[in-house]
């Protein structure tokens, strides 16, 4: 795996000497390496990160190998230098663009990687593979396509928003594809989709198919959607771990200024919804009067001078509650030495659908993963304690509820414990499920913020094409 530059200068060295065969050889030959070298799905696809782990350290420390060499090679030509700065490249979105297939109907192998137990796609695995997506489109946009820089260090902030618009066929081949959609100084934003193939799309005709580019981006055929994604990613100096420049975008497309728009504003939604957090500001008016009516009928239920016993159709908040540890393993880790973050998303992921499963006691489906932040690293031998439960039920006729998973990391020596990252989940039940009742104040603020999470995806209206629309609306 070579970086870009030295290909592509050999290339323009040896250009007068080759005759056409020769040059359109080295041309596919260059564009092999490209694409060898930023394919992602081949080497996540295992139980565990290791494998994606080991492709992205060999990008990375073949880049500092390569800075090395170039800093070595001055010194013995006694013309060293002061590190040359960074440039910061004008980019395309389309020039970050990555895609991947995963071949559920051409190889059945591919399949039995991801079916489940009830024989439908394991959508933790599809939120992991998306996570390392995002990873790789993200350090593509950064690469400045020099040899003697070494890459910026690139970690996730959070995962704004996935939404999924209809279940994930197994019988279909299906494309995960992505690119930046709008830039700050050091922030980023990634917006993923996930497709199924036209059948005459030419770009599937085998597992190893891979697209990179603009080239690649201009090729798509456009399948039928099925799940959008946004993460949100920022880049560090890999030497001082402050806030680096990254390079920036040109916007040449209607398309594009409009997808830079929505990142800007979903930006600026986020900083708003921090000043309403309700871990630091009281609910609103209409939201304290719906607080006071759950203790109004709580109470009836708890206190034995009222002598009225709670209908089979409620279910206590507390007891939905559902706890897994997990040690955390090196084979788990990413680029960084800590625990890598689509193998949290999983985690959370199948526990809070295990969860979702025993409070509605019918088959239900993924919808939404609503806004995670990855406040503080998981490393290496930690012991994760993830607690799941249903938040937010409204009864009645409704077949949706919201499943929030906290992440803690657990220190029994010191008798400590520290919060790492909390996940908000949307599922829809084939049937109507109970009504979910707090019974504390704690609780009224989780019931409130399960509410705001169901009206946010109500009010995102490119999600409103969702087959589960009916369900949450209800």
């Amino acid at each position: 795996m070579r970086s870009l530059r030295p290909v592509a200068a050999r290339q323009i060295h040896s250009a007068s000497r080759l005759s056409k065969e020769e040059k359109e050889k080295a041309a596919m030959q260059s564009e092999a390496e490209v694409r060898r070298k930023w394919m992602v799905l081949p080497y996540v696809r295992g139980r565990t990160s290791a494998t994606h782990r080991m492709w992205i350290n060999r990008f990375l420390a073949e880049k500092q190998q390569q800075a090395i060499q170039t800093t070595a090679k001055a010194e013995s030509d006694g013309s060293v230098h002061p590190a040359p700065p960074r440039i910061i490249l004008d980019k395309k979105m389309k020039d970050s663009y990555i895609e991947e297939y995963l071949l559920f109907k051409t190889e059945p192998d591919v399949r039995e990687e991801y079916i489940s137990a009830h024989g439908s796609v394991r959508i933790g695995k599809i939120l992991e593979d998306l996570d390392a997506l995002a990873g790789s489109i993200a350090y593509f946009h950064c690469d400045d396509n020099r040899s003697e820089t070494i890459p910026l260090t690139i970690v996730t902030a959070s995962l704004d928003r996935i939404d999924l618009l209809q279940p994930i066929p197994t019988d279909q081949d299906i494309r995960m594809s992505g690119h930046v959609t709008w830039v700050g100084n050091s922030s980023m934003e990634v917006s993923c989709w996930v497709e199924t193939v036209p059948n005459h799309d030419p770009q599937s005709s085998s597992s190893a198919t891979f697209g990179l580019g603009t080239a690649a981006a201009e090729r798509r055929v456009p399948g039928e959607p099925i799940l959008a994604a946004k993460f949100s990613m920022v880049a560090r100096d890999p030497v001082t771990n402050k806030a680096a420049k990254i390079n920036t975008l040109s916007l040449s497309t209607e398309e594009e200024r409009r997808l830079f728009r929505s990142g800007a504003a979903h930006r600026a939604r986020k900083l708003a919804d921090k000043q309403f957090d309700l871990t630091s500001t009281p609910p609103t008016h209409e939201e304290m009067i719906l607080v006071h009516q759950l203790y109004q009928e709580y109470i009836q239920y708890l206190d034995p001078t009222f002598n009225k016993p709670m209908p089979a159709d409620v279910k206590w908040m507390k007891d939905t509650i559902q706890q897994s540890l997990v040690m955390c393993m090196p084979q788990d880790r990413n680029i960084h030495g800590n625990v890598f973050g689509g193998y949290l998303i999983r985690l959370a992921y199948e526990l809070a659908s295990a969860t979702g499963l025993l409070f509605a006691c019918s088959r239900i489906h993924f919808v939404a993963l609503d806004d995670i932040s990855f406040q503080k690293p998981v490393h290496v031998s930690d012991l994760l304690n993830l607690t799941s439960q249903v938040v937010y039920a409204s009864g009645g006729d409704s077949r949706s509820f919201q499943v929030k998973v906290r992440a803690d990391v657990l220190d029994p020596i010191k008798a400590e414990q520290s919060t790492t990252n909390t996940f908000h989940f949307t599922f829809a039940s084939d049937d109507p499920v109970p009504r979910i009742m707090p019974r504390s104040y704690d609780e009224s603020m989780r019931y409130i913020d399960g509410k705001r999470k169901k009206e946010r995806w109500l009010s995102v209206s490119e999600h409103n094409t969702s087959i589960f629309a009916d369900k949450i609306s209800n």
